[in-house]
C-alpha cells in the first residue's frame, strides 16, 4: 500500500474502498507512523474471500487426472512399458525414462528399451484379442489392461502389435505388386498385334 501512495497510484487506492480523506491522512504519514498502522492493520482489514465454485471443481477434475496420469505411468513402467512407448505416450525423453525407473527401483532389463523376444503365437493372438476389446479405453489404459488381460509384459504388447503393423504392411505390398502385375499384363495383351497387323 505504501508503494501506491509513494507513486500517487490513487485508483488503486480507491478500488481498496478507501475514500478521499482517509487517502489524505495515510499520505500525510511517516514510514514509522506505517509500520505503527500495520500492527493495527487486523482491526480495520478484512479480507473477504470468494469461491468460484465451477472453476474449483474443475481444478479439483484437473487434480484427478494429473493423479490418474501418474499412477497410470508408474504401473506401465512396473509391467515394462519400453522408452519409446513412453515417448510416443507422454513425451519423456530417454533420461526421464531412466530416472523414474530408478525412483521406482525397477531392474535394468532392457533399459535403453531393447528389442524383446517375439510372443509366443498363443500370446500373441490374446494380446491382439483383448486390444481390439479394449479399443473404447485411452492409449495409455489400452495398452496396461491389454497386458494384465493377456498376462504379458507391455514390452509384449508392443512387440504385437509391431508384427501385426508388419504383417499388414507386407499384405499391402503384396496387393499392390500384384495388381502392377495384372495391370502391366493387361497393357501388354491389349497392344498385340491383329492379324492384319494392326495393334490393338
Amino acid at each position: 500500500m505504501t508503494q501506491q501512495f509513494h507513486e500517487a497510484d490513487y485508483d488503486c487506492a480507491l478500488r481498496l474502498g478507501l475514500d478521499w480523506d482517509e487517502i489524505r491522512a495515510l499520505e500525510a504519514l511517516t514510514l514509522l507512523d506505517f509500520q505503527v498502522l500495520t500492527t493495527l492493520s487486523p482491526h480495520f482489514i478484512r479480507i473477504e474471500v470468494q469461491i468460484d465454485h465451477a472453476q474449483l471443481n474443475l481444478a479439483l477434475r484437473r487434480v484427478d487426472d494429473y493423479k490418474r496420469s501418474q499412477e497410470i505411468q508408474h504401473r506401465l513402467l512396473v509391467h515394462g512399458a519400453p522408452r519409446h512407448l513412453m515417448s510416443r505416450l507422454y513425451g519423456w525423453i530417454p533420461q526421464q525414462y531412466r530416472s523414474q525407473r530408478c525412483i521406482l527401483r525397477l531392474d535394468e532389463e532392457f533399459p535403453n528399451g531393447g528389442r524383446p523376444p517375439n510372443p509366443s503365437l498363443t500370446e500373441e493372438e490374446s494380446i491382439l484379442a483383448h486390444w481390439d476389446r479394449l479399443a473404447d479405453l485411452d492409449l495409455p489404459e489400452r495398452y496396461l489392461e491389454t497386458a494384465l488381460a493377456a498376462k504379458v509384459s507391455v514390452r509384449q504388447v508392443c512387440r504385437a502389435l509391431s508384427l501385426r503393423e508388419e504383417r499388414d504392411r507386407e499384405a499391402l505390398e503384396a496387393t499392390a505388386s500384384v495388381r502392377l502385375r495384372s495391370a502391366a499384363s493387361g497393357s501388354r495383351s491389349l497392344s498385340l498385334p491383329w492379324p492384319d497387323g494392326r495393334s490393338g
